[in-house]
């Protein structure tokens, strides 16, 4: 794999050493830092293009603070090693693992990989965002923000992936250029940096589908030991030789910083069966639904963008009614069961709405009786709005990898800004390469030259509490379009086709207005409110 290296003066470089795992590599740990500090970084990280070691020297880091006089210590180490050694390995102790939390940052990573990494459940990520960052921009080493996977390099199609590669992350230059050009044709020239700012996120997240799925991120994350254990295994079994390598650079920072936790993956009888089993059952499952599927008669949906409610249980609302029943009277599940039913209508939204409480803002949320109300929706659409929903952790998404079959979405503002004809070609110039790499060497790493705006169809199962989370936040008017509609979408299936308007009408911030401007003035005081804090 190819990784462009971050210049760093010797100061710099022993600054560094001090709170980073390593200076030069993509993947680091970091060390002897608070966790507030910690936190702020990767915040931080999601809206700015530098790295995080540079952003740690230009924002974080005072020579005279207590964070500049951190000291490295290894009392205990060897104590806690003997520890971990006899808890974890003799007794298989896994709860032990969980006690832990590591900050690793991944650097250079693919956005085919990002959703890779962000499949792990109980672990917390922020990754670069497209609507506050140019991904025009070049690297050090003057190339554009893309992969080239192992696959491709020294191949007949090496030249011709870089090519258009290349194509797109001009098109994306171009186009997020005239649809800036637009608003200021149509708003006249803006005085204010916040509102250049502000025009300026709108243009990136307007032509974001033009990007490759190729395209570079950052992405920090935060997890418990047990769950990089799992991580590195799930990596090391994928079939694509990024995530292979990512698997082993992740795993030498890991082991700088918790090496007892994870001395099970190298053992054979541990760690190497269970990538074994996991990449055998993956080429078995995968050339049985071939076969299978074969002969199945698919659908032109091509221009299809849709939120379909597929399953749901009728009893719903009775079993949150019983839930928060139970929680509260200790009954038996049967006599729970008997007194819901007697309620009357009344009585049953008396205690509904008791239970959910007086929602002063979206913030507010029922408890846990909520989670017994399941559903499962299947949604086509364009890959940059299933990038933000997929990252809700509390759901369980199944997709599979991008392929250009669905068709892809023109955003309004691209037809606006008369863009149309540039868009559709970006759109186009990867088809043939996409064929060429799916046939001679395979689906997952053809997916690299998708643009964002080719549409993918997932499903995504969910209970009503979370749900309630997903509907309120993603609806909002600093929400893409695109993820905002299927917000509102499912909001109004849970009513209209399974009819639960108790839960329905629970999701009471959910935002159904139409914002174009609306929207500009949500980033212009969002941008107003950065420049306060920094000062």
């Amino acid at each position: 794999m190819y990784f462009s290296r971050e210049e760093f003066s010797d100061e710099e470089r022993g600054i560094l050493s001090n709170f980073f795992t390593n200076v030069d590599g993509p993947v680091f740990a970091l060390i002897n830092l608070p966790e507030t500090v910690k936190a702020a970084l990767f915040a931080r990280y999601s809206r700015t293009n530098k790295s995080l070691r540079r952003l740690f020297l230009d924002e974080f880091y005072d020579s005279a603070s207590s964070i500049g006089s951190a000291i490295v210590t290894t009392v205990g180490l060897k104590r806690s090693e003997k520890l971990f050694d006899r808890v974890i390995l003799e007794y298989g102790d896994d709860s032990v693992a969980q006690l832990g939390g590591v900050h690793v940052a991944c650097e250079q990573v693919s956005n085919v990989l990002t959703k890779v990494l962000e499949r792990s459940r109980l672990m917390s990520f922020l990754e670069q965002s497209t609507r506050y960052l140019n991904f025009g921009d070049r690297n050090s080493s003057g190339r554009f923000r893309y992969v080239v996977p192992d696959e491709v390099v020294s191949t007949e199609f090496e030249q011709l992936y870089e090519e258009r590669m290349n194509g797109l992350f001009e098109s994306y230059i171009s186009i997020q250029g005239r649809v800036f050009e637009h608003f200021v044709e149509r708003y006249g020239d803006p005085q204010e940096p916040e509102v250049v700012r502000s025009l300026r996120a709108v243009a990136f997240d307007t032509a974001r589908g033009v990007l490759p799925v190729g395209t570079l991120s950052n992405l920090g994350i935060y997890g418990t030991p047990q769950s990089y254990e799992y991580l590195v295994m799930r990596l090391r079994a994928h079939p694509l030789s990024e995530a292979n390598v990512f698997a082993e650079l992740i795993l030498n920072e890991l082991q700088k910083v918790i090496p007892s936790f994870l001395s099970r993956l190298d053992r054979p009888d541990r760690g190497g069966v269970w990538v074994e089993y996991r990449s055998k059952k993956r080429r078995r499952v995968s050339a049985i639904v071939d076969e299978l599927a074969a002969g199945v008669v698919v659908a032109d949906r091509s221009n299809d963008s849709s939120v379909r409610l597929i399953a749901f249980d009728s009893q719903a609302e009775n079993k949150i009614l019983e839930a928060i029943v139970f929680e509260y009277s200790g009954l038996a599940n049967e006599e729970v069961s008997v007194l819901v039913e007697a309620l009357s209508e009344e009585e049953r939204l008396r205690l509904f709405q008791e239970y959910l409480g007086e929602r002063e803002n979206r913030r507010h949320k029922p408890g846990r009786a909520f989670e017994v109300a399941n559903y499962t929706f299947e949604i086509v659409s364009d890959y940059g709005a299933f990038r933000d929903l997929q990252r809700h952790r509390m759901l369980t998404p199944e997709w599979v990898g991008i392929d250009p079959v669905l068709g892809y979405v023109v955003p309004e503002l691209v037809k606006q800004a008369q863009q149309i004809d540039p868009y559709t070609h970006a759109m186009r110039s990867t088809k043939d390469l996409y064929d060429l790499l799916a046939k001679h060497i395979s689906r997952e790493v053809a997916a690299y030259v998708v643009p964002m705006a080719y549409r993918i169809r997932f499903r995504l199962h969910v209970n009503a509490r979370e749900l309630m989370h997903l509907v309120e936040l993603r609806s909002q008017a600093a929400g893409h379009e695109n993820y905002r509609r299927i917000a509102q979408s499912m909001h109004q299936l849970i009513g209209n086709i399974a009819e639960h308007n108790l839960v329905s009408e629970a999701m009471s911030y959910v935002d159904y207005g139409n914002y174009e401007l609306g929207r500009l003035q949500d980033e212009r005081e969002n941008e107003i409110k950065r420049l306060k804090n920094s000062n």
